[in-house]
């Protein structure tokens, strides 16, 4: 009986550990030209002004300004960073003055269910057809380092992640036919706790400046009226 039971261990437990690898693995699929390098790391994380306590931006991810930080972790930098979104419906918005362009579906495995367990703490409706876009900031950050990202007409609900672009050497071949040359790709993304998620719309600056103007107005127009 004994020997059974050792021998159907023997042959699950591998089975379980080939079925649990794909769960510990990142996916990511070609964004913008850029193919990911195999394993990918979690370097590269995503700051707004505080903590969602979900899935999606759990430490430091809901941005609730217009803008929000970039930064890379452990030791890896990135020659340049690609951002990447889930809109709650229509794509739109821009990062530091870019329009989106739009992708048919989400490059990163496993975080439309994050997405939505996010909203849905947030008190945030989900639509039912979802929209992907990225950007190409075309800046790096060095290890360790961060920079600030600025926003603008970003809907509520748009979760955003981060992809850094590496030079990495593929080569092909071996012995004498092999040949070696230089690609840029994706070496790290970000995982789901450190993305970022807005709450609520973020204001273009058009909007933020005829905004300022109305108020001013009724401030004049409340000033005459007390003074009369």
């Amino acid at each position: 009986m004994v020997g059974k039971t050792l021998k159907l261990l023997a042959l699950t437990f591998p089975l379980a550990v080939i079925l649990s690898a794909p769960a510990l693995a990142n996916t990511c699929n070609s964004v913008g030209g850029f193919n990911c390098i195999n394993g990918t790391g979690n370097n590269i994380h995503i700051g707004g002004q505080l903590g969602t306590n979900s899935s999606v931006g759990t430490n430091l991810g809901l941005i609730t300004g217009n803008s929000f930080n970039v930064s890379m972790v452990g030791g890896n930098g990135a020659s340049n960073i690609v951002i990447v979104a889930i809109f709650n419906g229509s794509m739109g918005g821009s990062i530091n003055g870019t329009n989106f362009t739009s992708m048919p579906s989400f490059p990163l495995g496993g975080a439309l269910g994050a997405y939505s367990t996010t909203l849905t703490a947030l008190g945030i409706s989900q639509n039912q057809n979802l929209s992907y876009g990225f950007v190409n900031l075309g800046l790096g950050v060095g290890k360790g380092g961060s920079i600030s990202v600025s926003i603008a007409g970003l809907p509520g609900g748009t979760a955003l992640y981060g992809l850094a672009i590496n030079p990495v050497q593929v080569c092909t071949g071996h012995g004498k036919s092999k040949v070696c040359n230089t690609q840029m790709l994706i070496t790290d993304v970000t995982a789901n706790s450190e993305a970022g998620m807005t709450k609520a719309v973020v204001p273009e600056p058009g909007t933020l400046s005829l905004l300022g103007t109305g108020l001013i107005g009724l401030a004049g127009l409340m000033r005459r009226r007390f003074t009369s």
